[in-house]
């Protein structure tokens, strides 16, 4: 990892993340939220910066504001070309917007050689999977938060290599943000429902995934998003955004064994497979269902392991 820098150019790469419930919304405890979540090998958010004559950048107006106004109160010269290469499509459960900023205050602090993180953005996270997933990938279960800027870890693993995801896509749909999704986390959600979902993740998820076996993952994982969906009744009709992406994930679950749920607000939603046997007697049916919706399409991942790669370049 590089420490500090002397103006080189830099690159980093950061993984997107599936956000796979949490395990308890704001309750009236001292400890709210807390989650499961895991790292993909796709999507990824991929940012250069390197020395310029002037401030040159294809970030979005805001971004750009907050950026300069950390470089001028702290005497930071502005002759900077920052670039984003490649980002996740914002509100739809890929997480990009935490892996965008978050990379954005890497390239800048190691940029300019500045010891320890910096926070440009005022960051604060009801989930730190986005966080954890940044730096360290795998699959993750996100620690309960004191407060919003926490982002402690329970538990942090490897996750089997032969357990693939697929990833379904809904174009016509966005998951909830900003404003509408901050007046939404009320302390409203029952202690009943939070020991189950904390039960589902210790004695059945956490075990299966060190354990590799599929069979409890899947039925644990699916059991903990059936219960984790009735956080959003509110605001969604089913387990799913996309009640075109339900209606595919029902036939394959008739059929297959696999473990299925939402990312965040969704749209994207995953089927998690056991091998790729299993994968190649799945598309077949995946592809002729799938073919029915206009507005769908599909994308095989697996987890990633480690976190963000930062470069000289």
């Amino acid at each position: 990892m590089i420490k500090v820098n002397d103006n080189r150019a830099l690159k980093i790469q950061a993984n997107s993340r599936l956000h796979l419930g949490f395990i308890n919304l704001n309750c009236p405890h001292k400890y709210s939220y807390g989650g499961i979540g895991v790292s993909i090998n796709k999507y990824p958010t991929i940012l250069s910066i390197s020395k310029s004559s002037k401030f040159i950048s294809n970030l979005s107006n805001k971004l750009n504001n907050q950026l300069l106004k950390y470089l001028k109160n702290n005497n930071l010269s502005m002759k900077i070309k920052i670039e984003c290469h490649k980002s996740p499509i914002q509100h739809i459960g890929l997480g990009s917007g935490t892996q965008l900023k978050l990379s954005i205050e890497e390239l800048i602090s190691k940029y300019y050689g500045i010891d320890g993180t910096i926070n440009i953005f005022n960051r604060t996270h009801r989930s730190g999977i986005g966080f954890n997933s940044y730096k360290k990938g795998g699959f993750i279960i996100d620690c309960p938060k004191k407060n919003l800027k926490d982002n402690y870890m329970i538990f942090r693993n490897t996750f089997p290599s032969s357990w693939k995801i697929i990833l379904l896509f809904d174009c016509k749909k966005r998951g909830l943000y900003g404003k509408r999704e901050k007046s939404f986390f009320l302390p409203s959600h029952s202690n009943n429902l939070r020991k189950q979902l904390s039960d589902i993740v210790i004695n059945e998820i956490i075990p299966s995934v060190l354990y590799k076996d599929f069979d409890i993952f899947a039925k644990g994982l699916t059991k903990f998003q059936k219960l984790n969906s009735s956080f959003y009744s509110s605001v969604q009709k089913s387990m799913y955004l996309s009640l075109d992406i339900a209606k595919v994930v029902k036939e394959i679950s008739k059929l297959f064994n696999v473990g299925i749920g939402q990312s965040s607000w969704g749209p994207t939603s995953y089927i998690f497979v056991n091998s790729k046997k299993d994968l190649k007697d799945i598309l077949p049916v995946l592809n002729q269902t799938i073919s029915m919706y206009n507005n769908l399409s599909y994308d095989v991942v697996s987890v990633k392991n480690n976190g963000r790669m930062l470069t000289t370049i």
